[in-house]
């Protein structure tokens, strides 16, 4: 995520909006949980 940069994120966000899927990963389900687990964690943040 560090490498992504203003216009390519208003690009992706923008591509979302109009109901295009962009750049989609895809991983295994244990991935899936411990990266969910780690989003969690970080919008819980105060």
């Amino acid at each position: 995520m560090n490498r992504i940069d203003l216009p390519h994120l208003v690009w992706a966000l923008e591509s979302l909006a109009e109901g295009n899927l962009v750049n989609r990963i895809e991983v295994d389900k244990e991935t899936e949980a411990f990266a969910k687990l780690a989003l969690e964690r970080m919008l819980a943040l105060p």
